[in-house]
């Protein structure tokens, strides 16, 4: 029997724009030891305590680490974001392991501009199998600024 998938498309026509990126944080987190044991450089951090740069006057609750697809790729297709991420992490289940262990906040989240109201990501069973191997719940914010424009 033959699969069909939806293919590649980086001009996928439903996306007005889109980005995702992978989030570890808790109040307890150390953003360079999450470094150390993943191996992998993060796009960015932050450290509990440490104040806000567009709030000055509050500080982090939590400390954070994230790798984000945003202004790296420019593909309005989500699932390339998601190869990107998941690339990075190649040889991380063990780090995943430990950090799940430790009690902190693991995630994936896609950030989805419809471009018309309708017809939303696509996510491969490739990705669905790496995410949860790797016990990563994937979750999307999802926007529809164009919406009450004249549908295509």
């Amino acid at each position: 029997m033959m699969r069909i998938q939806t293919p590649y498309n980086p001009e996928y026509a439903t996306c007005a724009y889109t980005h995702a990126w992978l989030r570890i944080m808790s109040e307890t987190l150390d953003p360079d030891a999450v470094t150390g044991v993943m191996g992998v450089q993060p796009t960015e951090t932050q450290r509990a305590g440490d104040p806000r740069p567009t709030k000055p006057d509050r500080t982090y609750k939590k400390s954070g680490w994230w790798i984000s697809s945003s202004g790296v790729l420019t593909s309005l297709d989500a699932r390339e974001h998601l190869d990107w991420i998941l690339s990075k992490l190649d040889g991380c289940d063990a780090a995943f392991e430990k950090l799940h262990a430790e009690g902190h906040l693991i995630d994936l989240c896609v950030r989805w501009d419809s471009r018309w109201g309708h017809g939303g990501p696509t996510i491969s069973p490739v990705q669905m199998r790496r995410l949860a191997e790797l016990q990563i719940e994937l979750w999307f914010d999802v926007y529809f600024d164009g919406a009450d424009e004249e549908k295509g």
